[in-house]
Parts: structure tokens; sequence; C-alpha cells
């Protein structure tokens, strides 16, 4: 049956990549054509040069999106007073860090605030933060690195780390995750309290302990290439062999928790990371009413206190600290070579 005029409008449209009203992108064509019979054939020499990506390491700075964004003002004057003032401890901003949050998810809720800075806004800005106390406690730079190698995956990128300089391996790590959103014109469906803070903790906490056991395991096998052996076995007891495993790996949670059902599962998979990472530091808040979805108060109750980010935060520190005094362990050029040219390849194939 043929298709009317009104129907072959769009799909011409879409064939050719025109953008429909009310659309921000352009519409991909889904129909594929036969090339020519007299097209050229493909040779190497026709494919434009690529750059041979490099590892690199830069001195730990404030987040693009929170250093920028006009929906994230309030993140960005919390962070410079913090700046200034240079906490140590996490009680110290505690408190200030809940009012910016309170204010960017006003922005969330009046469309003030774009999906950049719902998707990265909190996590940016909690993981500056979070590099800010550690850098003033153990007085100690931090830096972000790029494509540092792994054992199965060819490369990672690491937001805080130390040490900066890419000849040598990563001796600590930490990881942020910012969870939980408020109802916003982007989540319709959502109940009046918004999204719950565990809704893909399970995804994130499986992410990186694949990450964390990758990175161990790749940094074992270049000390047993310098003649280290391992103290412990991964083959007894993984976490036994993991916290005896370089680098020390940290991770945080900030979650914002909209039942006791919800704050159970933030503890629950917070408590299942802490048997792969080094430390696992957890900050619970909730709204205080449904009235009130955008004012928050901070939940310590069910959290063990070995999971309290305060606490954890302290032992990063004097981890850090600690590191700083051990001998550094040099990355093999031919490491590097390896984990390059596998990079190379997935680049090149889309992997």
């Amino acid at each position: 049956m043929c298709a009317s005029a009104g129907e072959q409008l769009p799909a011409a449209r879409a064939m050719r990549g025109d953008t429909f009203p009310g659309e921000t992108g352009r519409v991909t064509p889904k129909l594929r054509f036969r090339r020519s019979l007299r097209a050229q054939s493909w040779h190497a020499s026709a494919m434009a040069a690529r750059r041979t990506p490099r590892p690199s390491a830069v001195r730990r700075v404030t987040s693009n999106r929170v250093a920028t964004s006009p929906g994230c003002e309030a993140l960005r004057e919390m962070y410079a007073a913090a700046a200034a003032a240079k906490p140590r401890a996490w009680n110290a901003i505690q408190d200030a860090y809940l009012r910016a949050i309170e204010k960017l998810d006003d922005n969330l809720v009046s469309g003030a605030a774009n999906m950049g800075d719902l998707q990265n806004g909190k996590g940016d800005f909690f993981n500056d933060l979070l590099a800010l106390l550690l850098e003033g406690c153990a007085e100690i730079p931090l830096y972000s690195r790029r494509l540092v190698p792994g054992f199965i995956f060819p490369t990672h990128n690491l937001d805080i780390t130390y040490p900066g300089e890419t000849t040598e391996i990563a001796r600590f790590l930490v990881e942020a995750k910012a969870l939980g959103t408020p109802k916003h014109p982007g989540s319709p469906e959502e109940g009046p309290l918004g999204r719950q803070g565990s809704a893909d903790i399970r995804k994130r906490v499986s992410e990186l302990a694949f990450k964390t056991i990758d990175l161990k395991a790749e940094h074992g096998r270049i000390e047993a290439m310098e003649g280290r052996r391992p103290t412990v076995n991964p083959g007894g007891n993984l976490t036994t062999w993991l916290r005896a495993a370089s680098p020390r790996t940290y991770l945080f949670i900030s979650a914002r928790v909209i039942s006791e059902t919800d704050l159970r599962a933030v503890i629950s998979y917070a408590g299942r990371a802490a048997q792969v990472e080094d430390g696992v530091g957890v900050f619970c808040y909730e709204p205080v009413s449904e009235a009130t979805p955008t004012r928050y108060r901070p939940v310590s109750r069910g959290i063990p206190t070995e999971l309290q980010l305060a606490r954890a935060l302290y032992r990063a520190c004097e981890d850090l600290t600690a590191i700083v005094a051990e001998p550094t362990i040099k990355m093999p050029d031919e490491v590097v070579a390896e984990a390059i040219k596998a990079e190379t390849l997935d680049e090149e194939t889309g992997a």
C-alpha cells in the first residue's frame, strides 16, 4: 500500500538527515544504499592519519562542568568557598555541601539546569570536593591520569590518583559516585520524591569492582616482571589479595535516598564494594518531606561505622600520606606500548 504524501515527506527528510520541528538533533537515516560499482577500492593510504594516543597526567583541577555551567553556579560558589577555607575533613563542609546540592536540584526541577548538569554536575562536584579534602589533609597534590594500563582492558582513566608521573604505576586511586535525583521535567514517570539513590548502584559498583581488579592484576604482573613476588595468592582469598595489591583504591558514595528500602540497598551495595575496594565511604541524605523534595537532611541511621564517609576519608588520607614515603614502581615501556597498541586497535575498530 502506497504511503500518502504526508507520510512520504518525513521519510524523505529523515533520509537527508533534516531536523524535525521541536527536535534538537539530526535524524540518522535508517535506509542504506548500495555503493556505486565504480567506487574506488579501499586502500590504507586513503585513511586519515590517526594520532597515536599517549598516557597523560595533569594536576587535578575543578571539573569543566562545575567551573562553567550556569546551572552549577551554586556548586561553583561552594567549591570556591571551601578552597579558600582549606578544610581537611568531611564534617567541615557537610552542611555547605547539602545546601549547594539543594540549589542544584532546584535548578533541575525548574529547568534552569540542563541534562549535562544532571548527568555530571553532582558527580563532578563530589569528586572535586573529595580531592580538595584529601589534598588538604595529606598535603599532597593529586592528579588525573589517562590511559593507565589494565590487565584485561587495555587502559583506564583515573580521575583522582597519585602519583602524577606516567612513568610510574598509580598507587592511590579514588572513585566518587553521586546517586539519586529529584523529579524533574526529564523524568515525568518518577514518583513525587524522584529517582531512588540505589536505582543503578548495582551497575556502578560492578563496573568499579572490575576496574579495581583489572588495575591491581596488571600492577601485580608489573611487580612480578620486576622480581617482586606477591605475598598473597589471589587463588586463596580474593579480598585478602586485593588488600595486599597496589593501587590503594577508595570508593565514596553520596546518595539521595527516598525510603528505608532505598537506604538499605545503598548500604548493602556499599558493603559489597568494600570486599573489593580498600575502603568505602557513604554519605546519605533524604528529602525533609514530600512537600519539599529538594530540602535535605543527612541520614546516618543504619550506616556501619566503617562505611561512614568521614571515617573512610580519614583512612584514605592516612594511606595517601604513607604511600608517598614508599619506593616508586616504574611503569615498563613495553607495558605502555602494548596497552597503547591495543587501545589504538579498539579505536580503529570502534570497539
